[in-house]
């Protein structure tokens, strides 16, 4: 059943950005016009509804398996992305995509068992430092109109809700709604849905949910025997050669792997909404 939560949010999490994108590609559009707008509304919806499938997924699988929903996703965009309005990858961009996606899969291939995280203060001051350095480092990357920055953000964001919602004890459901991770996830996904949204008006659709995939999936994944998931004696090998394999799949997509998408095809799917 894991695996099934897994595949609906990788879905609902790559339909949901390109349904999001497809109103911010519109050029001269409003924060107010963007926020009432049904394709944004319903991309929101679906990526709501995909975060529920991912922490249904992290109560049964380890963490490293349950953020392999995310560089699903990825796949999903870039599909999703060609068929709503034409951007083209290019081949560089096709072998990056198809590289970051492999990667991520086998990283989460030599992963173990779901275990039980045990909440201790070191995890909530480090879930309550990234908080801290996601918002400024986001805000200062907005700014600086740096989109590579600002999706960076965005990934750590939903990293740190990712962990924080493994450390919420389910069977209290009362008492979650006051726990410092509840808050801490609350707050980070937050921030990563702000930062998601900034770094898509910043940026293209595919490179940004690039740069997002690799900064949510890889800390979390590493993080996963600290949370007590069960790993293989190839984790810690295999993981360093996947975060290099992803960094430089997410090199080449910012340097121009994915060619940016035709304006007026938005504009025409978005006015057809």
């Amino acid at each position: 059943m894991g695996i099934t939560w897994v595949l609906l949010a990788a879905v609902l999490f790559g339909v949901g950005s390109v349904a999001q994108a497809a109103v911010l590609a519109g050029s001269g559009t409003s924060w107010s016009a963007m926020l009432r707008h049904p394709a944004f509304v319903a991309g929101t919806a679906a990526e709501g509804l995909g975060a529920l499938a991912h922490v249904m997924a992290l109560q049964t699988v380890s963490m490293a398996v349950a953020q392999c929903a995310v560089s699903g996703s990825l796949a999903v965009t870039a599909v999703a992305a060609r068929w709503w309005f034409g951007s083209r990858l290019g081949v560089r961009g096709v072998v990056a995509v198809g590289a970051l996606s492999a990667s991520l899969v086998v990283l989460a291939s030599v992963a173990g068992q779901s275990g039980t995280a045990t909440d201790t203060a070191v995890l909530e001051v480090g879930l309550v430092v990234t908080a801290a350095v996601v918002g400024l480092a986001g805000l200062a990357g907005a700014v600086a109109r740096r989109p590579a920055l600002v999706a960076v953000c965005s990934g750590l964001g939903f990293a740190a809700c990712s962990t924080a919602v493994k450390l919420v004890d389910l069977s209290h459901p009362l008492s979650v709604l006051t726990s410092a991770p509840a808050l801490a996830a609350a707050v980070t996904g937050a921030l990563g849905c702000l930062w998601w949204t900034v770094a898509l008006r910043l940026g293209t659709v595919t490179t940004v949910t690039a740069v997002v995939v690799v900064a949510e999936v890889v800390p979390p994944s590493l993080l996963g025997p600290l949370l007590g998931d069960e790993v293989s004696s190839a984790f810690y090998l295999v993981a360093p050669l996947v975060l290099a394999v992803a960094a430089l799949a997410c090199v080449v997509l910012a340097r121009g792997g994915a060619e940016a998408p035709v304006v007026e095809a938005p504009e025409r799917a978005v006015a057809a909404l």
